[in-house]
């Protein structure tokens, strides 16, 4: 018996140190494109090369009619999504913000108190707040560490939810330069203090973001010279978009903002993103890595300037270029042959209201602003429970979450959940709300809807505030006059990309229904190690070359 025990100890052991098979890739790319539409790989489709998006489409799986099944889609639950498999009600990141009810106090997806950034003075940031664990966390465990996973982007929690809670580096812009923070290393490597001394980042200053294909390429998507459009950072609203800042004199803080929102903060990333990979030595030996790489100026365009204006055709018509380039280079330094690629985007984005109201002026489209959402619940509470002689009803609202002042409550004597139940009858009857639901109902069973379950899986317990609502279509949920948002339920912010490729992989385009979410579990069994935590995605067994 003692032989027996001996002999299986000895073979577990085995199992525990040899690396995987030769035949396994030797590194794993996700890519995620900040705010990109599905529908601007169609709608740009004749604008695009044959290497970048076209050549993952054409020699990958591709799934047209992949969305996010939550009801809050922003920058921080799709990330989130995407690295764990699963949605906030099990990874926690409910939106980008939240309130903590018991600390009293706003609370950053990323926010780390106990940390210190690595190169800036910046509150600390880390993936203390993500709950369960991610593909590559799981990736990590399953090869006792040996493999490596970086996660780079201009955004702070693209790069650090992509990444999850193992990863071995996580970097992002901050101020001027790229940093990280004490949760991952104490000092910034030799590397990347190099790369931000080179002085690419400040060689934009002055220069103009001009149009990439002829003009005549962009009369289709209207006049550039929109006055719902933004004009960010002094970039102005047509082109061509000086790069200055509000100073053109100097550089100050209001440049590196303009860099971010133009082009050009992707090209920097890929710049950063192609350092990464050499000087981390990803994908040099038998344990596969995991590079991620979220691009973050698509976002930054996309709010200032609708999903209808030359700036996004542009943008993406570059991006494609960019993302040629990255697939060259990686071509060059690990082999195609030996990558296994994902693409996608954390969300969409809503046309721009007074887009849709130029073309169509009895649409109902528009916008509510957090103050206007805020005065509505303070009057119906005030009308059923009475007027109050100071404050208000209402404590924050962020995200499509309603935060309830639980001391105005206990003021009036009042039950909170008789309080909630009146809030949300009331926001029903409101025109520009579509839907609205308690704590009490988003943790029980109620009459099912397509909104409801969307909004049940964007809600979390300990996080989510007393009522979630959703906007009607078209409506955003905006304190401004100019530009756009996402954050809504709704197909337009829901429906991006995904796009598999690599060893494993059968080329082909699927209709199938499918999500992010899906992404994280098919990478585990492609690679064999187990499942993220809580995860609720499938695996994408069409995409597979199965036995």
């Amino acid at each position: 018996m003692q032989k027996i025990l001996l002999y299986a100890i000895l073979c577990a052991m085995v199992l525990i140190v040899v690396p995987p098979a030769a035949s396994s890739p030797k590194l794993i790319v996700i890519i995620a494109i900040d705010q990109l539409r599905y529908d601007y790989l169609v709608r740009f489709k004749d604008h695009l090369g044959l290497e970048g998006f076209r050549f993952l489409m054409d020699n990958g799986a591709s799934f047209s009619n992949a969305t996010f099944k939550h009801g809050t889609n922003s920058t921080g639950p799709g990330h989130a999504v995407i690295a764990t498999g699963a949605y906030a009600n099990q990874n926690g990141i409910i939106a980008n913000s939240w309130y903590d009810v018991l600390r009293q106090e706003g609370v950053y997806c990323v926010s780390d108190t106990r940390v210190a950034l690595v190169g800036s003075d910046h509150e600390g940031r880390s993936p203390a707040n993500l709950i369960g664990s991610s593909f590559g966390d799981e990736l990590r465990l399953g090869s006792n560490f040996h493999s490596k996973v970086i996660s780079v982007s201009i955004k702070d929690r693209s790069a650090i939810l992509l990444g999850g809670k193992l990863a071995n580096a996580a970097y992002w812009f901050a101020d001027s330069a790229f940093v990280t923070s004490t949760y991952y290393a104490k000092d910034l490597p030799q590397w990347v203090k190099q790369f931000n001394g080179s002085g690419l980042i400040q060689s934009y200053f002055g220069k103009k973001w001009e149009r990439v294909l002829p003009e005549e390429d962009y009369a289709v998507m209207g006049p550039d010279d929109a006055p719902y459009e933004d004009t960010p950072s002094g970039l102005g609203r047509t082109f061509p978009h000086p790069i200055t800042g509000d100073d053109p004199s100097r550089i100050t803080s209001s440049y590196y903002s303009a860099l971010r929102t133009t082009p050009f903060g992707n090209d920097i990333l890929a710049a950063f993103a192609r350092e990464a990979l050499r000087e981390e030595k990803l994908g040099v030996d038998d344990y596969p890595d995991l590079f991620c790489i979220s691009f973050s100026a698509n976002d930054e365009v996309g709010h200032a300037y609708g999903p209808n204006s030359h700036e996004v055709l542009d943008i993406t018509v570059r991006t494609d270029r960019t993302l040629a380039d990255l697939l060259g280079f990686i071509e060059q330094e690990v082999g195609l042959k030996n990558c296994i690629i994902a693409l996608t985007a954390d969300h969409g984005v809503a046309a721009i209201p007074e887009y849709i109201l130029s073309h169509a002026p009895q649409t109902d489209a528009g916008r509510v602003s957090h103050s206007a959402l805020r005065s509505f619940c303070n009057a119906a509470l005030s009308r059923t429970f009475g007027m109050l002689k100071k404050g208000g009803w209402i404590k924050r609202i962020v995200g499509n979450g309603i935060y309830l002042d639980r001391e105005t409550v206990r003021e009036k004597k009042l039950e909170a959940a008789a309080v909630v139940s009146v809030l949300a009858d009331s926001l029903r009857t409101m025109t520009k709300i579509a839907a609205a639901q308690t704590r009490a109902e988003l943790m029980g069973h109620f009459p099912p809807s397509s909104i409801a379950h969307k909004m049940q899986r964007s809600f979390h317990p300990q996080r989510s505030g007393d009522i979630m609502f959703a906007l009607k279509p078209f409506y955003i949920l905006d304190d401004g006059t100019t530009g756009t948002t996402h954050g809504q339920p709704y197909e337009y912010d829901a429906h991006v990309p995904l796009i598999l490729f690599g060893e494993g992989i059968r080329s082909g385009t699927h209709a199938t229904d499918a999500s992010p979410a899906d992404i994280a579990p098919t990478l585990s069994a492609l690679l064999g190690v187990e499942f993220p935590a809580g995860r609720e995605g499938r695996v994408l067994t069409e995409a597979l070359k199965l036995p």
